[in-house]
């Protein structure tokens, strides 16, 4: 987790995502249940360098573990804001829309 944030802080987000999925793949198999904040961690980090990336794919894998495991809106908000500007990036903007509002109805705003 250490060496991938600091890659990415250097913009070498190839490797820092290479570094994030390694990390992933040393967690045990009951890692959101044992390892929680540092499942949280590195897959809100994966998700981040692969929106770096252009690789809505992994966006979407390490995005959509972070939503159905995180126990916290609080844990849900980098996954979210992740999703999201992945899909602007991509030009999906109807998408990136019903996705915001529905992540901004999560946090308890009205339906625009």
């Amino acid at each position: 987790l250490k060496v991938g944030r600091r890659s990415a802080t250097l913009t070498d987000f190839a490797y820092a995502y290479f570094c994030f999925k390694n990390g992933i793949s040393f967690l045990n198999e009951d890692h959101w249940k044992h390892q929680y904040q540092l499942s949280i961690d590195l897959h809100d980090a994966a998700a981040d360098a692969a929106c770096a990336l252009s690789d809505t794919t992994g966006v979407q894998s390490y995005s959509q573990a972070v939503l159905s495991h995180a126990t916290s809106l609080e844990d849900k908000l980098n996954a979210m804001f992740t999703m999201v500007k992945s899909l602007r990036m991509t030009l999906s903007l109807a998408e990136a829309e019903i996705y915001a509002v529905r992540f901004l109805m999560e946090l308890g705003e009205e339906e625009p």
